[in-house]
């Protein structure tokens, strides 16, 4: 088991460690806690080893609300209402 406060992408860390499987706790950002997967034979010092190295990138839906929030600053930019921005994207 692990505690970090650090910026975690659990599915990056479990694929960095081999994807032998890992469980996560993030209630509290500031004390994470990730721990491996029953039956995995990564060991303590190579989770905590990850974590220090770990660089989280953003995951899909992240990338995806930050094209949103752009995309509606743009809009509105141009004029848009925010009728016409809720419209357009709701559909």
């Amino acid at each position: 088991m692990a505690i970090t406060s650090k910026e975690i992408n659990l599915h990056q860390l479990d694929q960095e460690l081999g994807g032998q499987g890992l469980c996560a706790d993030f209630n509290d950002p500031q004390k994470k806690i990730i721990t491996v997967a029953d039956n995995s034979t990564v060991t303590q010092q190579e989770l905590e080893a990850a974590i220090v190295n770990h660089i989280a990138e953003p995951t899909q839906k992240e990338v995806r609300l930050l094209n949103r929030q752009e995309g509606i600053v743009k809009l509105k930019e141009l004029g848009f209402t925010d009728d016409q921005i809720s419209a357009l994207f709701n559909g």
